[in-house]
């Protein structure tokens, strides 16, 4: 119940306050004067709620004051039930109830949700740990400014107090003691609250507190609205200068936040506009009640539905799988209905909660405007949906640097808003508001339906989830891998999204590989042919008969029945042909399965077939009790599907603010998939206690892992997970980069097991292939970006692929050779009796004589994809030629 009303009430309040803080913070580079941003913005949003409640509190003033005698003689005279009867006949007579006296308490009731929220978000903010301002050492504790014995005395709260009391004191001049004791009570309480909280929470009360006794100033002035619109107009002019001249964002956001900030100009002539559309155009709303509140209601809960609900199920129903077994939570549908109360608290119960608040003029506005404001979200989700590639779990954009559109796109989705929100505002003259309220219904209706059938896939998936995952957190270590020390191992390592450009790097930062990793060869001039594992994987599982193009030749084969043919073939081929023992783990995409489906290796009982991924992960975490468990995933699914459904529902003008480089205004510096990382990593850690060195065959062993597609910081030198990272400042581009840090974790953790192997006479006679089937968005190559990269990112297409032959030794060599990772097979098998793909009965072999056609499709779910044979292009000029050296843009050329 408590989760339930701080989604409804709460949550709202503190994305405002985060929002607001991160702003600030981008702007002014300290945190301080973002907590004084916070104050403002509170300050001036609560401003028209706290002048209502002055409104109702001298109308209860003067009510009491017109029936003080009368209650005063009446009480004086009867005593008992005859005194209440009395009262209460002389209340009736008044037209007025007791409980008409809570008006009074009003501005207190205001307070409640708004401190509760400051409290639940700054009292806990990572960005204040650490941080000064001014006299105060560190904001994220008590400020402990001086000690007297053992006793700090925090100087922060008792100004805080003072102040309070200062502009109570200016407030209630001439108020009865009633209102006093109120007021200074209140004051006092909050010195008891804050006391010992953190000084960054002290410090953004604190200036509540001030701008509560500049507001009791203001009161006393002839025209305070005025004064505050010159107030406004010379602060938004000083942000416009700093804006020009400080240079603190680019110059196309400062553009952008000069153009929001500069409305408060217009203000006098926006609410002449107000006037005259009041008085001319909603007249029909002004006059009856029940139309414009049921315009409201429907409306606004039909908001919350689009961008809680339907965006949030659409969502999850595209990869149920992916967001199963989040962090304890099982069923992706958690996900759903947390963001659905957090859309009916931002755009149904706070806007229920303030229309109510005010009188037919403001109420007729508000029921326009959202009805305005939920046509214009449905025409952005619909028809301006955008394309901005893959969506990482975390909801950040993996293939764009950014979500900007270009000036053209910028002009049709305004033009198109404001025609359609023209259209709607004209025909409300013509009393078309009743027919507005049945199409809100008829699309809260479609919204709510499509929804139940996205809940429903989401069901039918976490269904799928649960039948194909095996038993996670193992409590023990079973072996699976055995390698033989006598004949040979072929052991190939497929580390999902791993860079090459990060391989050289991370040798030189962990110097201990050379010799760990003795023998390795970087084939630094490969490419791969997708840059999503879908596309790219089954010519790294099968050659050069499973690359995009070859596998579009094959029309009378699914896409699944190749994935599952490219998967088998290695297995195959050493088990059948070679006479090794087989063994598989974790291959990708089997059976087009976000799980592996292992029943692909039914009917190969030569093949042992495993999923190690996520299988440890509990284990892992019982043996590093020093790492304590951070549900990065799961804490910011619950923040970021609510961002992502306004960032969805907003204009394209506006998403890259809602975006804002995929951080979504969080103040939360966790940035990388905590978990998902460790799924991965906890297999590569406890690589030793998975292998046996007793096969009395040749082994081969092929393994996926997908750490690497986690980008997360872990803690150099050694890069391995920890709580807090503290970052190694060298002066390096890498120290910061948490995509280098991934690989650098997954190279060092098998160097070490390298280690065990040459201790257990196992390492010389085996051929070591680690690969990935593309790269990653954070590389780029060290040339200019041409126009016929802007959409290409070539950094994706450089994968990893090191090779350490049989016998090899020494330190890392790099080769520059054209490779592509559909050599895998050809390497794995080098030097043996001639291989066949016992699928074709064609020889394995490298075929690049004519460099490799990349297919660039963004497709990376087997949903995506609209046939059930091909790879179908979704845009133009998705397929790209390049040769030699692929650092050369020269190389590159559309096909």
């Amino acid at each position: 119940m408590a989760n339930f009303f701080y989604s409804l009430i709460i949550y709202p309040l503190t994305q405002i306050i985060e929002l607001v803080f991160c702003f600030c913070n981008k702007l002014f580079d300290n945190e301080g004067f973002a907590l004084i941003g916070v104050s403002i913005a509170v300050s001036l949003l609560t401003l028209p709620l706290y002048i209502v409640a002055e409104a109702w509190q001298q109308v209860e003033r003067d009510k009491q004051g017109l029936m003080k005698s009368q209650i005063d003689r009446i009480k004086s005279t009867f005593k008992g039930n005859e005194q209440y009867m009395i009262l209460t006949t002389y209340y009736r007579e008044c037209h007025y109830h007791p409980i008409m006296g809570l008006r009074s308490a009003f501005g207190l009731l205001i307070q409640i949700p708004f401190f509760t929220a400051a409290y639940s978000c700054l009292s806990t903010m990572e960005a204040l740990k650490g941080q000064s301002f001014f006299f105060v050492r560190d904001m994220g504790a008590p400020d402990a400014t001086f000690m007297i014995g053992t006793f700090a005395v925090n100087i922060l709260p008792i100004a805080m107090t003072l102040i309070n009391v200062i502009a109570s004191a200016i407030y209630l001049k001439g108020l009865g003691f009633r209102d006093k004791m109120q007021t200074y009570g209140l004051a006092l309480l909050f010195l008891a609250l804050l006391y010992n909280s953190p000084a960054g929470l002290v410090i953004y009360w604190t200036m509540n507190n001030v701008f509560s006794l500049v507001k009791n100033v203001f009161y006393k002035l002839k025209n305070p609205v005025k004064v505050l619109y010159w107030l406004g107009c010379a602060f938004v002019s000083a942000l416009i200068l700093y804006l020009i001249f400080g240079h603190p964002v680019s110059a196309k956001r400062a553009v952008l936040i000069g153009a929001v900030f500069s409305i408060v100009y217009f203000i006098p002539l926006i609410v002449k506009l107000c006037n005259y559309i009041l008085d001319n155009v909603f007249i029909c709303l002004k006059e009856d009640r029940k139309i414009r509140t049921v315009l409201f209601m429907i409306s606004s809960f039909a908001l919350a539905v689009l961008i809680g609900l339907y965006i949030s199920s659409n969502l999850i129903s595209s990869s149920p799988m992916e967001f199963s077994g989040i962090d304890g939570y099982g069923s992706p549908m958690f996900f759903v209905w947390n963001t659905f109360f957090q859309a009916v608290g931002l755009c149904f119960v706070w806007p229920v909660l303030i229309y109510f608040l005010f009188k037919e003029r403001i109420q007729s506005l508000m029921s326009a405007g959202f009805f305005v404001l939920l046509i214009t979200c449905l025409l952005n989700v619909f028809v301006f949906p955008g394309n901005y590639g893959t969506l990482s779990k975390l909801l950040t954009f993996t293939d764009v640097a950014n979500v900007d559109s270009s000036l053209t796109q910028y002009g049709i989705n305004i033009a198109s808003l404001a025609l359609v929100a023209a259209i709607i505002i004209v025909l409300f003259k013509s009393k078309l508001a009743i027919i507005y309220s049945y199409i809100s219904a008829l699309l809260l209706f479609v919204l709510v339906s499509i929804s139940v059938f996205n809940s429903s896939t989401i069901s039918k998936g976490y269904k799928e989830y649960l039948a194909v995952s095996e038993t996670e957190n193992a409590d023990e270590i079973k072996p699976v891998f055995n390698f033989s020390k006598t004949g040979r191992n072929v052991l190939l390592i497929f580390l999902d999204r791993s860079q090459n450009g990060y391989v050289e790097p991370a040798f030189e930062r962990c110097p201990q590989l050379n010799q760990q990793m003795s023998g390795f060869t970087l084939y630094r001039n490969t490419v791969s042919y997708n840059a999503h594992t879908l596309i790219a994987s089954p010519a790294c599982y099968g050659g050069y008969e499973y690359i995009p193009e070859e596998i579009n030749r094959k029309e009378n084969q699914t896409l699944v029945e190749k994935q599952n043919e490219a998967i088998l073939m290695l297995p195959r081929v050493f088990s059948e042909q070679y006479g090794y023992s087989a063994t598989v783990a974790d291959p990708q995409w089997a059976n087009y399965s976000w799980i592996p489906d292992l029943t692909i290796f039914n009917g190969y009982p030569k093949i042992n077939s495993i999923n190690l991924e996520k299988k440890y992960l509990g284990l892992w975490y019982k043996e590093h009790q020093d790492t304590a468990k951070i549900s990065v995933t799961s804490d910011t699914l619950k923040r970021n599907i609510l961002w992502y459904g306004l960032f969805k529902s907003s204009p394209l003008v506006l998403r890259p603010a809602f975006y804002n480089d995929g951080k979504y205004w969080s103040t939360n510096t966790r940035n990388g998939d905590f978990d998902d990382y460790l799924a991965g990593y906890s297999t590569l850690e406890y690589l030793e206690r998975l292998s046996t060195f007793s096969n009395g065959q040749d082994s081969f062993i092929t393994m996926s892992n997908e750490c690497t597609h986690q980008s997360i910081l872990l803690q150099a030198p050694e890069y391995r997970p920890a709580s807090n990272v503290k970052i190694i400042d060298t002066g390096s581009k890498w120290d910061g980069n948490d995509s280098f840090h991934s690989l650098a974790g997954a190279l060092n953790r098998l160097g070490e097991f390298f280690e065990v192997l040459k201790k257990n006479g196992c390492y010389d006679n085996t051929r070591i292939i680690i690969y990935a089937d593309h790269g990653c968005t954070g590389y780029t190559f060290e040339f200019p970006v041409t126009d016929k990269f802007n959409s290409l990112n070539p950094g994706c297409y450089n994968p990893m692929l090191m090779v350490k032959d049989f016998y090899s030794d020494g330190p890392l060599t790099v080769n520059d050779n054209f490779m592509t990772n559909a050599d895998v097979p050809y390497l794995a098998t080098m030097g043996m009796e001639k291989a066949v793909n016992p699928f074709t009965g064609n020889e394995i072999k490298t075929q690049k004589e004519n460099g490799a056609l990349v297919c660039t499709s963004r497709m990376f779910m087997p949903h995506h994809i609209s046939s059930k044979y091909i790879f179908t292009p979704t845009e133009k000029n998705e397929w790209w030629r390049v040769k030699n050296d692929i650092h050369d843009p020269d190389n590159w050329t559309q096909e």
